[in-house]
C-alpha cells in the first residue's frame, strides 16, 4: 500500500492521542449512541471497517460477539490496538491492513453477521471511492446482516464554537463536496484533514440504498448524557454534528 497515502499518514500521526476523543462531550455521545446500536451480538462474527485501535471491535466483543476482523489503513492505529489486546491476554480480533476505498478481495474476509463502518465515509474523495466503501460494507455481509455506521455533518454550526469537543474549520468547496479540518479540543488536539461529499453528508440514500435498506438513525435523546443535561445539548439537537445509524443488507 502507498506509504504516502494522506489518510494513512494522518491517522498514524494522531494514533497515540486518539483515545482522548471519548472524553469530549461528542466522544461520550458517540459512545453512548453506539452502545444503543450494538446490542444483541451474542455469537456473531463482525467486520469492523476502518476499525483503527479496535475501540468498536471491543464494544462488539463486550456485547457478545465471538470474533471481530478489523481492516484499517493505519498500521500505527492497529499496532496500539494489538498491544492492548495482548495486554489483556485476549485473541478475538484479527487485524488486516487495507484501504476501504479500494478492493479488499485480496483479504480473507467473510462471511459476517454484522459490519461496523464507523468514520470511513468522510474520507471518500469522489463518488467512485464512496460507492466502493459502501460496496465493501455489503460485500462480505450475510444477507439480512446488520450494518452500524456513522455520518458527520461538516456544515453543522454546533461545531463552530467547540462546546461539544470538536471544531470544523478551513472549509473549502470542491465539485461535489468540501474539504475541512476536523480538530478536537483535547490536549494535545487531534487534527484531521477531512473531505465530505454532498452525497454522504446530505444523508442521501442514492448510493447506500444500492446495498442496504431499513436505515434508522439512533436517537440522541435516548442517550444518558442527553437525558442528564438536555439544555446543554439543545443547540446540538437542533443541528447535529454526528449521526449513528443502522441498516440491513437485503435478504
Amino acid at each position: 500500500m502507498d506509504a504516502e497515502n494522506p489518510v494513512q499518514g494522518n491517522y498514524d500521526k494522531n494514533a497515540d492521542a486518539y483515545g482522548q476523543f471519548i472524553a469530549t462531550p461528542l466522544g461520550t455521545l458517540e459512545q453512548q449512541l453506539f452502545d444503543l446500536s450494538i446490542k444483541d451480538c451474542d455469537g456473531l462474527k463482525v467486520l469492523d471497517l476502518g476499525g483503527g485501535t479496535g475501540l468498536r471491535a471491543r464494544d462488539a466483543l463486550n456485547a457478545g460477539a465471538r470474533a471481530v476482523d478489523v481492516v484499517d489503513i493505519s498500521r500505527e492505529m492497529m499496532r496500539l490496538g494489538q498491544e492492548y489486546e495482548k495486554s489483556i491476554a485476549r485473541d478475538c480480533i484479527t487485524w488486516y491492513h487495507g484501504d476501504i476505498s479500494k478492493s479488499l478481495d485480496h483479504l480473507p474476509l467473510g462471511p459476517y453477521d454484522m459490519v461496523i463502518a464507523n468514520g470511513i465515509f468522510d474520507h471518500a474523495h469522489n463518488a467512485e471511492e464512496l460507492e466502493k466503501m459502501w460496496h465493501n460494507a455489503a460485500a462480505y455481509l450475510k444477507p439480512g446482516g446488520r450494518l452500524i455506521a456513522n455520518r458527520n455533518n461538516p456544515l453543522s454550526q454546533s461545531a463552530a464554537h467547540g462546546n461539544y469537543g470538536v471544531t470544523f474549520t478551513d472549509c473549502q468547496d470542491f465539485p461535489g463536496g468540501l474539504s475541512f479540518r476536523y480538530r478536537t479540543t483535547t490536549d494535545p488536539p487531534l487534527d484531521f484533514e477531512s473531505t465530505a461529499l454532498e452525497a454522504y453528508y446530505s444523508g442521501s440514500l442514492e448510493i447506500p440504498g444500492k446495498f442496504f435498506k431499513d436505515f434508522q438513525n439512533v436517537p440522541w435523546k435516548e442517550t444518558p448524557v442527553v437525558k442528564a443535561d438536555p439544555e446543554f445539548w439543545k443547540s446540538y439537537l437542533a443541528e447535529p454534528i454526528l449521526y449513528i445509524f443502522t441498516a440491513r443488507k437485503p435478504e
